[in-house]
């Protein structure tokens, strides 16, 4: 840009100020124009939008919230889905954003329903920290006093240009402090607390010393981490007592919580002995989830001894790193009310399911087995634990699961094996698929899910034939579906049409 005129006595000369007078007018009747464009937008969004404006603010606040997403934040704590979409590759606004930047209308009634700013997303980065500051207690002031869920998760700071990323240290990490109590101030208004942070970050979230609580679910668990995390999380003056915990790698003494309202705990890396110690801690416990057992004990804690827990529904035991974990747990439980078993048998021998289905004197209806030796797994079950089973999922080799479903069940009874079988979800490339539909002539098999593990083509095993039984099993009103890929197409999808359609067509054709 030329330095400015000073040719007369060190002033301007009268063309420049002719022009600078100009540019005065000028911007005037830009703001004037631009001003007047606003007014237009907002006559056509009324214009456009005849049914939100010409409602009661109550009925259009109330609709608004009947439009936000139906779940608040992923069971992993990583993610904040309300930040990225649903691949989690890109972030993506707020639904009350979005609501709000559409007319002055909706912003005003986005801004003055409590209800849409009920969920508070907070990435914790190392750029911008007196922004968010500013954002989130404009956010806190919509949401007035209602209940929160709040998200606290870690995002580094990444330079995609240079390949570098900012390194976190205790010194950086305490720029987040301020923002930090700004959330521990309204901590007595937590519903759901998901935290996914680095350690460093963990003893700034203290709560505000009250000793209210009204918290319900708690996710909690370090950022980028897959070892045992030496900090936990509790909040000053007060034991929350949720009825559902998600954790990763935090040790279960250093999660600062009452257990005995629990109802739903998801565990990533625990001990044996944790696993047990949890089980008298929350006797109100249906649905405990257990991923990457770990092999040992938290030293801390005590030895294993076996428990017997009357209310536990539902166990699933799966992702195991480590061989015959899972195996040393049941061995140590008696669940009399289990329900629903997800069992992890890939590292794991089947010898003791039997024995443990057997002490528990309890009767399956749905049964989630990964394995691949299933002779060897359904000679192990009891026929005692198993006959009410109403829903079998099994990853293994579907042939072998056949001749189980197949055989007798007591070495030359007629009988049939899982007689009640009402649903049967099967993760392998069926071979034979005439076996596998026979199964709706001897059971009351009403829903067939077959994910194949390969994407597939013109050249699937199913025949014209197979492809008859399918269609006249779904005319009849049986649920079926083949989840999986056609090659070169990524997208996951029910092929079951697509089959029906292609092998109709050359039959047809053929004819």
């Amino acid at each position: 840009m030329p330095e400015p005129c000073k040719l007369v006595e060190g002033e301007p000369c009268a063309f420049c100020r002719e022009l600078e007078e100009f540019d005065v007018k000028y911007q005037a009747i830009l703001e004037g124009l631009a001003e007047q464009r606003r007014n237009i937008l907002q006559r056509i969004n009324e214009h456009h939008d005849p049914f939100i404006q010409r409602l009661p603010l109550e009925l259009a606040s109330q609709i608004f919230v009947s439009c936000l997403p139906q779940h608040v934040f992923d069971s992993d704590p990583a993610h904040v889905s309300l930040l990225w979409d649903a691949l989690k590759m890109s972030h993506i606004k707020p639904f009350n954003i979005v609501l709000g930047s559409i007319c002055q209308s909706w912003r005003r009634i986005a801004w003055s329903t409590p209800n849409l700013w009920s969920t508070l997303p907070i990435r914790l980065h190392l750029f911008d920290a007196e922004t968010q500051m500013e954002l989130t207690l404009e956010w806190l002031g919509r949401s007035a006093q209602i209940p929160l869920d709040v998200a606290v998760a870690y995002s580094e700071a990444y330079d995609h240009e240079i390949e570098t990323s900012e390194e976190l240290t205790e010194e950086n990490a305490g720029l987040w402090k301020p923002l930090i109590d700004i959330v521990n101030g309204c901590s007595s208004r937590w519903r759901t607390f998901v935290v996914d942070v680095p350690e460093l970050v963990y003893p700034y979230i203290v709560g505000n010393g009250k000793p209210t609580s009204i918290l319900e679910g708690l996710k909690v668990g370090p950022a980028f981490s897959f070892r045992r995390f030496p900090t936990g999380l509790s909040l000053t003056n007060a034991l929350p007592m949720p009825s559902e915990l998600v954790s990763s790698t935090v040790p279960l003494r250093l999660i600062g919580i009452g257990w005995s309202n629990l109802t739903i705990v998801r565990i990533n890396g625990l001990y044996i002995n944790e696993c047990l110690v949890l089980l008298t801690w929350a006797p109100r416990l249906i649905t405990f989830e257990i991923n990457k057992l770990e092999p040992g004990q938290d030293e801390i804690l005590p030895s294993p001894t076996p428990i017997t827990h009357n209310r536990l529904e539902c166990l699933d035991i799966f992702g195991l790193a480590e061989k015959e974990t899972a195996q040393e747990l049941l061995d140590f439980l008696i669940l009399p009310s289990l329900v629903d078993l997800l069992y992890d048998s890939s590292y794991n021998p089947l010898d003791n399911i039997s024995a443990f289905l057997q002490r528990s004197c309890c009767r399956l209806t749905g049964l989630r087995i990964l394995n691949y030796d299933s002779d060897h797994f359904f000679e192990m079950a009891p026929v005692s634990g198993l006959q009410a089973l109403k829903s079998l999922e099994y990853y293994g080799y579907l042939d072998g699961c056949l001749r189980c479903l197949n055989r007798p069940t007591n070495g030359g009874d007629s009988s049939i094996f899982l007689p009640n079988l009402h649903k049967l979800t099967i993760w392998d490339e069926p071979g034979n698929w005439s076996g596998l539909l026979d199964l709706f002539l001897s059971r009351p098999l009403t829903t067939l899910s077959v994910h194949l593990t390969h994407s597939t083509g013109e050249t699937a095993s199913i025949d014209k034939e197979t492809a008859l039984r399918l269609r006249d099993l779904v005319e009849k009103g049986h649920d079926i579906t083949i989840m999986g890929r056609l090659l070169g197409d990524g997208q996951i999808r029910d092929l079951l049409p697509w089959f029906i359609e292609v092998l109709m067509s050359e039959k047809r054709m053929g004819d």
